[in-house]
């Protein structure tokens, strides 16, 4: 697994049940999700302590970027 194939997921998936949440993509799939990012990255870490974990917060509503 490589970093864009976690990033691919995040930009694909359908994340409307995590909208202003943190989540942890590992290994291609959503692994842990919260409020806080912290706790959200160790939650995953501790489920996969050797590899790469992706963190990013869902927005709230549509984002565009420039």
């Amino acid at each position: 697994m490589t970093k864009e194939s976690n990033y691919n997921v995040f930009m694909s998936s359908n994340l409307e049940n995590f909208k202003g949440k943190w989540i942890a993509i590992c290994e291609e799939n959503i692994v842990s999700f919260g409020d806080n990012a912290k706790k959200t990255f160790e939650e995953a870490q501790e489920k996969y302590p050797k590899k790469k974990i992706m963190i990013a917060r869902v927005p709230e509503e549509q984002t565009m970027i420039f």
